[in-house]
């Protein structure tokens, strides 16, 4: 089996609306690139009127532009305060295709956003510019709702990432990018398999030839403290352990379609986001980027691996 490649943690980008919800974005952006010595890019995006065919007659599109650069600026300010090094940029156009086209130009490798999240019911929307922003996006996606808790590096014990997976192909190779990231937050990793299908008197010990083959397959098994089998639906189950094992990070995937119209492949992704209350790395894969390291001779690997979920993800 091919090897992702080393993970990074070079370029940390920012996609901000300047609400509140993107407060916690900021505060996690600074976080990581202290941690990884990182470069953060704060990016504000503003919707072009002569698409979206709404032309707001108060404030002129020159005006909306320096009024982002202005709120940039004392962000910058802030970051560079706190040792940060730091860029900006404001672009207008389609959100999603500015963002998507930036993170290819300046080869970021995370793409954080904040969204509200609290006491919404499965199936509410997150927002409509953070399902944008969710959707097949060329690099991980780190996402931080609005109440979810910001001490994830201020503990003075290890982190806890959480790795929900379906013991497929495509999660064995996912695991690659959780494993290095477990190990640069000098964390530990706790995987969890959520069967559905089962009754609820299912042994945990059923899946434990699954769990072994995940974690033979890992440069440091040692990482994984445990291996969990709980029944339910997914995601109030992924929301329930995070909860339990006091988890700082999710990582999670989708078993993503190239047609980013199925937003329903997403539904559980949305709905994990929405209910715990620690930041979320969602990782896209496709089909194609299966079946192209799956070829003999294939060195060629994705830049965002993507753990993945249970197959009604």
């Amino acid at each position: 089996m091919s090897k992702y490649r080393e993970f990074n943690m070079k370029t940390i980008m920012v996609a901000t609306d300047f609400s509140d919800a993107s407060y916690g974005a900021r505060t996690y952006a600074r976080q990581l690139a202290l941690r990884f010595s990182a470069k953060v890019l704060l990016v504000h995006v503003i919707e072009d009127p002569a698409q979206t065919g709404v032309e707001d007659q108060e404030i002129p599109l020159s005006q909306r532009i320096d009024l982002a650069e202005d709120q940039l600026q004392k962000m910058v300010a802030a970051l560079h305060f706190d040792n940060v090094r730091c860029a900006m940029t404001v672009r207008v156009g389609n959100v999603r295709d500015t963002v998507v086209e930036l993170i290819k130009e300046r080869d970021a490798d995370l793409l954080i956003i904040g969204t509200r999240s609290k006491d919404r019911k499965p199936g509410d929307r997150l927002g409509s510019i953070a399902e944008k922003l969710l959707r097949g996006m060329p690099c991980p996606v780190l996402t931080v709702g609005k109440y979810v808790r910001q001490d994830s590096f201020e503990r003075t014990h290890p982190r806890t990432v959480l790795f929900p997976t379906d013991f497929s192909d495509v999660s064995q190779k996912a695991l690659t990018y959780t494993e290095c990231l477990t190990r640069h937050l000098a964390g530990h990793l706790c995987l969890l398999h959520v069967d559905e299908t089962e009754a609820e008197m299912t042994l945990p010990a059923g899946h434990q030839a699954n769990f072994k083959k995940l974690v033979d397959g890992m440069q440091d098994p040692g990482l994984v403290t445990e291996c969990v089998t709980r029944n339910g639906h997914p995601a109030e189950v992924i929301a329930a352990v995070s909860m339990e094992k006091w988890a700082d990070f999710v990582v999670m995937g989708v078993h993503g379609s190239d047609e980013l119209g199925k937003s329903h492949k997403y539904g559980i992704a949305y709905d994990v986001i929405r209910s715990v209350r620690c930041p979320v790395f969602t990782l896209f894969i496709t089909s194609r980027d299966v079946a192209n390291e799956s070829r003999p001779g294939h060195s060629d690997v994705p830049t965002s691996p993507s753990a993945l979920m249970p197959k009604s993800a």
